[in-house]
């Protein structure tokens, strides 16, 4: 069975070289009970180590079943190991947090034992070492003599031919002790049992062989018992544990030791909340002031919830755009009359014009009802919020019929007439906002803006009443008048194409500016650039001009076809409304090419300092990104450091390193995968608790994933750098290490 030739062993200590072995030759038999006794530092426990496998030897040739084992690598004898070799320990080596039953079954499932009758295959080999009522107790929790019976009953449950133990009652009173050495005579009726012991006289009632070392040899070699040849059965070829049973062991290890578990839960979960916190802090901070609220003299209503969009072929939106572009995730509702956001508007009283509210509206779903010192919100295109400002005379209440228009003609041709205005609507006053000043005085219902009567063209209620600047020159024969300022435009279809009629009182004004006759103005066509505008460049025409009305309320009257030859921003610009700027930002990255899109926030604005929140982002990741890792290798090492025996006594039962570190590799994936769904599950609450900062709205879907993969990958990194040192060394080295 087992044949060594001229083995010898040296041990390297400091600069010194020790001998443990000098040229032992023995054979061993099946049957047989062999025991092997010496002096302390004789070299009967390193004779025992190479006999089993768990240390190599340095010269000579050790035999099994007629094999030459001197060239088996590290695999190799972990293969032998776990074909030929079961084990007891003077200190027991079991696996202190697995009860009996799973110490037993670690065992089976390393020698891939049948999963349906595994259980009872362990329950059986329990019975027969009287630990039936034991089973379920943690090893920690037994005696010494039980915890012996335990290792044997694992030892059986390999079903090898070569039982070894080392000094199996040295910790053992005598009793105990007479009672192991029983149950090792009983199992070697078809086993070879190799015996270390320092006390002869308990083993000797029941050995069939002694051997005496001395000095690194052997100086006695007694048979007392011939056995019976025992015919050598093929053991059975080694295999891989199956992927299940590596999950069950790692199930295992995980759960039997729940302290530290918990504390690497914790840890991780702490770490990946910080993580997607950071992140989500990283999206959030650049939108918390995008410039909205500020001057903008493109879009005075920058509200952070407004994206204009326009198409770059200049052609109006169809109804199925128009439905795709609402359809959109995180659009909240679109308004088809861009322009009239950006008026400015007036709530007045009719006796006394200047006394009232003015400024750009804003939409109730960016105000929150406890903003409102009473009443409600709108709800409907009629109703209206406003603000009682103190330093004005006039005040509202609930219920009362107001009226809000654009604004006054606030020109030279209108001073006598100073109430003249664009449209005017009358709204009920539903709701009234706490104190002077604030980021808005009249706050109105989505639906105002998209209502037909605030149409002027409403062919497919796109087109605003009036353009947000009129800004155009008028040229002939190189003479020629520019205008700056807002004027209003009246569409009437019944006029032909590309004449533009003129208030008389702005006839007579221009006429003077060109120094030209009036009746010039009146007479010859002229050729009327529109500026260039926000996305496109200028438009021109060739017009005739007419006079007006006095009574005219509007400055030029045209019909459509004039005004959209003249209107670069077209009249098919619309707003989609979202949320905030964040939403923003996703919904304008979301559209496609076919589409210009301006965010007004953050077309103009303060900049709060942010602009080199990049940087700052990627020293801040890296920091925190040091300081987790360092503390999870902390964590994670000891956790790992702390089991370092039980792997190894996994390696010692047969156990390949494939497996051992799929095992870890399973366990990291467990670790992080909970502690993942547990920082998801914190970020929810997070997300409900916290008013002001929405975390989750600020993470990506792909973040998580990413975010796991880099957590699980140092995981990964960390238990790699464990199982290089733990599987560089021998079983025995890193057994006497411990």
């Amino acid at each position: 069975m087992i044949r060594l030739e001229g083995i010898s062993k040296y041990y390297n200590s400091d600069a010194n070289v020790v001998l443990g072995l000098r040229r032992v030759n023995l054979e061993l038999n099946l049957g047989e009970f062999v025991a092997i006794t010496g002096e302390s530092g004789s070299g009967k426990s390193t004779l025992l180590n190479v006999i089993s496998g768990l240390d190599k030897y340095d010269e000579g040739e050790l035999f099994v079943n007629g094999e030459e084992t001197s060239y088996f690598s590290v695999e190799e004898q972990e293969q032998y190991r776990k074909q030929y070799v079961g084990f007891v320990f003077q200190n027991y080596n079991i696996i202190d947090s697995f009860t009996v039953l799973e110490n037993v079954m670690a065992a089976l499932m390393i020698q891939g034992y049948d999963p349906k009758t595994r259980k009872a295959r362990a329950l059986e080999l329990i019975d027969k070492v009287g630990l039936t009522s034991h089973k379920n107790h943690r090893a920690s929790k037994l005696s010494g003599g039980q915890k012996q019976r335990a290792v044997i009953a694992r030892a059986l449950a390999k079903d090898c031919p070569i039982i070894v133990a080392d000094e199996p009652t040295g910790n053992l009173d005598s009793k105990t002790g007479e009672m192991v050495m029983a149950l090792l005579k009983e199992v070697a009726k078809d086993k070879l049992v190799i015996v270390v012991t320092h006390n002869y006289e308990q083993a000797a009632p029941y050995v069939t062989r002694k051997i005496r070392m001395y000095d690194g040899e052997i100086v006695e070699d007694k048979v007392f018992h011939p056995t019976d040849k025992v015919k050598p059965t093929e053991p059975k070829a080694p295999v891989n544990l199956a992927i299940l049973d590596v999950f069950k062991m790692a199930l295992m290890s995980i759960f039997r030791m729940p302290k530290k578990s918990i504390l690497v839960f914790i840890t991780l979960l702490f770490a990946m909340v910080g993580v997607n916190s950071l992140y989500a802090l990283n999206n959030y901070v650049p939108f918390i002031s995008t410039g909205g609220g500020s001057y903008n003299d493109l879009f005075p209503n920058n509200f952070d919830g407004r994206v204009i969009v326009t198409k770059k072929d200049e052609t109006a939106f169809t109804q199925t755009e128009l439905d795709a572009l609402l359809n959109k995730s995180d659009v909240i509702d679109l308004i088809h009359n861009d322009f009239l956001l950006d008026q400015y508007y007036y709530v007045t009283d009719n006796d006394d014009p200047y006394n009232g509210i003015e400024g750009t509206p804003y939409l109730s779903t960016y105000v929150k009802s406890e903003e409102l010192s009473s009443g409600r919100l709108p709800e409907n295109k009629n109703e209206i919020v406003v603000r009682n400002l103190g330093w004005k005379t006039s005040t509202y209440q609930i219920n009362d019929v107001i009226s809000i228009h654009y604004g006054f003609e606030y020109y030279e041709i209108y001073e006598s007439d100073i109430t003249a205005r664009y449209e005017q609507f009358d709204m009920t006053v539903v709701g009234i906002l706490d104190g002077d000043y604030g980021l808005y005085d009249v706050v109105l219902h989505p639906d105002f803006f998209n209502q037909n009567v605030t149409n002027t063209i409403n062919p497919n209620n796109f087109l605003a009443a009036r353009y947000i600047s009129s800004e155009f020159s008028l040229v002939y024969e190189d003479v020629s008048y520019y205008n700056n300022s807002q004027q209003s435009i009246g569409i009437n279809d019944t006029l032909p194409d590309n004449q533009i009629l003129v208030h008389p009182n702005l006839v007579n004004y221009v006429a003077t500016m060109m120094a030209v006759e009036e009746a010039e103005i009146l007479t010859k066509s002229f050729v009327w650039t529109k500026l260039p505008g926000k996305f496109v460049g200028e438009k021109e025409t060739t017009v005739t001009i007419a006079n007006t009305s006095n009574s005219e309320k509007y400055a030029y009257w045209m019909n459509s076809k004039t005004y959209l030859s003249l209107t670069s921003e077209g009249p098919y610009q619309i707003t989609l409304l979202v949320k905030d700027a964040f939403d923003a930002d996703k919904v304008m990255r979301g559209l496609s090419d076919d589409y210009h899109t301006i965010h007004p926030a953050s077309y103009q604005g303060e900049s709060w300092g942010i602009g080199g929140l990049s940087f700052l982002t990627v020293m801040a990741f890296g920091l925190l990104g040091g300081f987790l890792y360092i503390i999870i290798n902390l964590v994670i090492k000891s956790v790992i450091q702390s089991r370092k025996k039980d792997f190894v006594i996994f390696r010692s039962i047969g156990a390949s390193k494939k497996d051992l570190k799929r095992m870890l590799v399973i366990e990291q994936v467990i670790y992080s995968f909970v502690s993942y769904i547990l920082a998801i599950i914190t970020l929810f609450i997070m997300n409900t608790l916290i008013e002001d900062f929405k975390v989750m709205r600020f993470i990506e879907i792909g973040f998580y994933f990413v975010s796991y993969a880099l957590f699980l990958g140092a995981l990964l990194l960390i238990t790699r750098k464990f199982s290089i040192r733990l599987f560089g060394r021998s079983v025995i080295t890193t057994l006497k290490s411990e």
